[in-house]
């Protein structure tokens, strides 16, 4: 038996993620990934990630595969600095149903103000674990109320900017009687999703006054959340904690 021990300063670290898909023959195909790392994207990394889902692909049948590209640093210290040494690898695992409810239709809580997921000025819009890590306590109170996801609030008007890990679009009846698939904008706390880029979407800043609004007078079609490894859900209703 080996032990194998990883010094990490835990000071940096950074992932992506992205999908490779059953094709024809069940051939594995990679799902926009230099679109998807492309904030780690290294052309010998992608070969390298090719070449490892050509090897692993007889363990696939018809599901999906995840693929996580991570680095973090190893620094044989303590201390917040540029790492001298660092390590970069590579999770695959298959991916099933993403939420453990049956019906894929979403229930979100929105958060009252003592949480902030992201700030601007911050790592929000980054695949950084820092973000991540300090949702937890939030994400476990969502589930005591009996939904999936948190619907991220920011400012003191309350502001849509995700759901859970996912982008949020709101399909509606604007204040002006014009259809449309709203979204909030891209800047430092919204993660910029590749699902996404297959809607064509109006940018701008939605608060849940604005929501409320639209649901009391009838004009939303339909609210849902997109992302990699969740592709689309639905949201079906939305707690508020008052």
């Amino acid at each position: 038996e080996f032990l194998y021990v990883i010094s990490h300063s835990s000071s940096h670290q950074l992932f992506e993620g992205l999908k490779a898909y059953p094709g024809d023959h069940k051939r594995l195909r990679l799902f926009r990934p230099m679109l998807n790392i492309k904030h780690m994207y290294k052309e010998k990394l992608l070969e390298c990630i090719r070449r490892l889902v050509e090897i692993d692909q007889d363990w696939v049948s018809n599901a999906d595969l995840y693929i996580r590209p991570t680095f973090i640093s190893t620094e044989p210290s303590l201390g917040v600095k540029k790492p001298a040494h660092a390590l970069l690898y590579v999770i695959m695992c298959l991916l099933g149903p993403y939420f453990d409810n049956k019906t894929g239709v979403l229930a979100l809580w929105a958060d009252p103000p003592k949480y902030t997921r992201a700030w601007k000025g911050g790592t929000g819009d980054c695949k950084m674990g820092g973000n991540y890590g300090c949702s937890l306590s939030a994400q476990y109170e969502a589930v005591d109320y009996g939904c999936q996801q948190v619907l991220w609030l920011h400012g003191e008007d309350h502001q849509i900017t995700e759901a859970g890990t996912m982008n949020i679009f709101l399909h509606w009846i604007n204040e002006h009687g014009d259809e449309e698939l709203a979204t909030p904008p891209q800047d430092d706390i919204i993660l910029p999703g590749v699902t996404r880029q297959k809607f064509e979407v109006t940018e701008r800043y939605l608060t849940m006054s604005q929501l409320f609004s639209a649901l009391k007078q009838q004009r939303v079609k339909e609210m849902f959340g997109s992302g990699t490894a969740c592709m689309i859900r639905p949201t079906g209703r939305i707690i508020r904690e008052r």
